[in-house]
């Protein structure tokens, strides 16, 4: 887990379409999402900002740019 370098968290949603951008501009995305887990766990949704997107290292600095692209679109 060294390897890779959290991003983002926010919405299922918002993380979804954010993954796509990044997938779009060749950069792999981990997506790890806590509301998935908590259900499946059989426990509640406690918080709607819960899925987290992380990338390798190496594409950080790229992803970040997009990242902002793509924050500036929500506003």
């Amino acid at each position: 887990m060294k390897d890779i370098e959290f991003l983002y968290i926010g919405t299922e949603i918002n993380a979804e379409n954010l993954k796509f951008i990044l997938e779009k501009n060749n950069i792999g995305v981990f997506l790890r999402s806590d509301s998935k887990s908590a259900l499946s766990a059989g426990f509640g949704i406690t918080n709607e900002n819960s899925t987290n997107i992380y990338v390798l290292k190496s594409n950080i600095e790229e992803a970040k740019i997009l990242l902002n692209d793509f924050l500036k679109t929500l506003e």
